[in-house]
């Protein structure tokens, strides 16, 4: 079945970090030298701790404009000399092997620019950042016929590619021609909706044969049923 694209394949591995004692206006160096908006903050052993980011450096500097004043994480910021006070934790990561929908879903919840990506031991393998999603939109239309021809149509359903009429345009996919059953339709079109790039899907297939409410009948009921079939 076709996968949604994994972290792990457009993720940034060269990262930039910071350690938990790292000083206030170092950080604030390194994000503008690497032109970031935030670091993992990471142990001796790559383990990470959190995020200090260019919202947190922000906060220090003007907490009672941006934190509830008085506030016990307004007086750690507003206080804060070194990163283990001034970045946010726990970290919200992901792993390598998530699909890139749910990378995807945790920047948009929480309104955040990119996120690490750990390994199984929560070590920092890679950062994962909203332009790094996107390439999975960068595929070209030919791209993804090919593979809906080849992986959905061919491999998945065991179907004649050229028996449809498959069509990309902008990430857009057409789909026209008849199948065999009707309850085939919606598997075709959730698994084309798979594909990476693709935008949405438009189809306008048909069957030969409308299974739709159809109960098959059990294992054990076939033997009885023909052996009560009538004699001529």
């Amino acid at each position: 079945m076709p996968s949604r694209r994994k972290v792990g394949s457009v993720m940034t591995t060269e990262v930039a970090t910071v350690g938990p004692d790292t000083p206030f206006k170092a950080v604030a160096v390194l994000l503008a030298s690497w032109n970031i908006s935030g670091a993992p903050v990471v142990d001796e052993d790559d383990r990470v701790l959190g995020v200090v980011s260019q919202g947190d450096l922000l906060e220090h500097e003007a907490p009672h404009g941006l934190l509830k004043p008085g506030s016990r994480q307004a007086k750690r910021k507003a206080g804060a000399a070194f990163v283990a006070d001034l970045m946010t934790k726990p970290a919200v990561t992901v792993r390598a092997d998530d699909d890139v929908t749910v990378a995807a879903k945790l920047l948009e919840e929480h309104h955040f620019h990119r996120l690490p990506v750990v390994d199984d031991a929560g070590k920092l393998v890679g950062v994962v950042s909203r332009s790094d999603l996107l390439r999975v939109f960068l595929r070209t239309d030919r791209e993804i016929r090919d593979e809906v021809r080849d992986e959905v149509l061919l491999r998945e359903m065991a179907l004649d590619p050229s028996s449809l009429y498959v069509a990309v345009h902008n990430g857009i996919v057409t789909l026209n021609g008849t199948v065999e059953r009707t309850s085939m339709i919606p598997v075709i079109t959730a698994l084309v909706r798979r594909v990476d790039g693709v935008v949405e899907v438009r189809q306008s297939l048909k069957a030969h044969f409308d299974d739709r409410g159809v109960s098959p009948v059990p294992p054990g009921e076939v033997g009885i049923l023909s052996s009560h079939r009538p004699h001529n």
